[in-house]
């Protein structure tokens, strides 16, 4: 490549860089003036009744976590916890889209991802400290989807965290409505092992994925 190729090819890339930073920050604006996070957030907690390898029981249901299957017999209570951003960032998104305003859309449904995570994480922080007043270790969270709980999961932990009177519902292929919606399990008990890992090391997606941090 020539030094004159080299140039133009930076020259581009600042350009894409400097328009997707300007996208960002419209994007950053138009959330915050229409209000579009509602954020809302659920949790239970459950006695384990038994244990059965990856087979939780629950009481009122059972639960199957191949995830946590090694450390079953350990576990005294599952958390389940939802939370979701609300319709209006998945419908302002399609308004955008509509409006041939590609990057805007994409620069504002990254940035309600990353506002759905940041919720969760605020939910999980406060699992965790329950968990440590009651004297228990909380094992890392697990989405229906991941590896170590399959998708089919979903309605089932969305039941689990006494979500539905927020409006979170299971569309039939498994994935949640509104979009910007995310449940979880967590593990706890006296001797489960300690996990450090974080979300984004433990998502398939993670080299391919636009907002991980670098």
């Amino acid at each position: 490549m020539s030094p004159g190729a080299g140039l133009l090819n930076r020259d581009a890339a600042a350009r894409v860089d400097s328009a997707r930073a300007r996208a960002r920050h419209d994007a950053l604006v138009l959330a915050e003036s229409e209000s579009l996070a509602q954020p809302v957030t659920a949790h239970r907690l459950w006695p384990v009744q038994s244990a059965h390898g990856a087979r939780l029981d629950l009481g009122e249901r059972l639960l199957d976590v191949p995830g946590f299957a090694d450390y079953s017999g350990e576990i005294a209570s599952v958390a389940t916890g939802a939370c979701s951003l609300g319709p209006q960032f998945e419908q302002r998104v399609a308004s955008l889209f509509h409006a041939q305003r590609r990057l805007l859309a994409l620069e504002l449904d990254a940035l309600g991802t990353e506002w759905l995570f940041a919720l969760t994480d605020l939910l999980v922080a406060r699992i965790r400290r329950q968990a440590r007043r009651a004297g228990l270790r909380a094992s890392a969270e697990l989405n229906p989807g991941d590896e170590g709980l399959a998708l089919g999961a979903q309605r089932t932990v969305l039941a689990l965290a006494g979500a539905g009177s927020h409006g979170i519902k299971v569309t039939p292929g498994g994935m949640l409505s509104p979009v910007k919606s995310l449940t979880f399990v967590i593990a706890l008990g006296r001797a489960l092992p300690e996990s450090s890992a974080a979300r984004c090391d433990r998502c398939g997606a993670r080299d391919r994925c636009r907002i991980r941090p670098t």
